[in-house]
């Protein structure tokens, strides 16, 4: 069926050269970005990655400089934007960076991230980036173990832009751009099933029905990604 097996890898902790490395890796890759034409770029910390790992306390168990306090915990986060900016690729208007407080995807989820990513977002306030992508809705799975963080309990904490994002619609995430949880808005699925969502938006138009999820881990090609039709009024 041309899919491959191997055999599970056991994780270890990085050590501290590991992670000096892997911030260069960051700083590289925003090189390469800038390099390709790109307008900015996003550090991904959300969804059970490396960084969302060290972030969230079920996850890391270190006791050295990376690990036990919020401090240490973000201080990954940290170095890798204090180092892009200081390289100079993108000025750290054009450097965004993503959260994922509540998604159970990859195994994660914390008794303390009500605690921590508002921590999260009050140490990355002062950076002045181009914004804060927070995956705070539930449609991608919520742990449990925690309260939910919200957008708006972020925003206590966080003075730059916010982008929420997560099982939106189109009324849920004005009323948030208008309460000033949020100031702007991610669409995912909704795009991949409607081309021309903005359209359908403006004219309240209906919605195509949602990709299916086999769609997006199978090998079906351009099924459930680019053959979904735009609006077509009814005869």
């Amino acid at each position: 069926d041309g899919v491959e097996n191997v055999e599970w890898e056991v994780p270890r902790p990085m050590t501290v050269d590991e992670i000096k490395s892997t911030v260069q890796d960051f700083v590289q890759s925003a090189r390469l970005a800038k390099e390709a034409g790109f307008d900015g770029v996003e550090i991904h910390a959300a969804n059970g990655y490396l960084i969302d790992q060290f972030l969230q306390s079920c996850s890391n168990k270190r006791n050295d400089e990376y690990g036990g306090s919020m401090e240490n915990r973000v201080r990954i986060l940290v170095e890798i934007t204090e180092a892009m900016i200081a390289d100079g690729a993108f000025p750290a208007n054009r450097i965004g960076f993503r959260l994922s407080p509540n998604g159970a995807f990859g195994g994660m989820g914390s008794e303390d991230n009500n605690k921590m990513f508002p921590f999260v977002a009050k140490t990355m306030n002062k950076y002045g980036l181009a914004y804060m992508h927070v995956m705070d809705g539930l449609g991608f799975g919520y742990h449990g173990k925690s309260p939910v963080v919200t957008c708006a309990d972020l925003r206590k904490e966080y003075d730059g832009v916010i982008i929420c994002n997560v099982g939106l619609t189109k009324d849920v995430a004005e009323g948030m751009i208008r309460s000033g949880a949020a100031d702007m808005a991610a669409f995912g699925r909704l795009y991949i099933s409607n081309p021309d969502l903005v359209e359908r938006f403006e004219n309240g138009w209906n919605l195509n029905p949602d990709s299916e999820y086999a769609d997006w881990w199978q090998p079906t090609g351009e099924k459930g990604y680019t053959d979904f039709p735009v609006y077509a009024k009814e005869t």
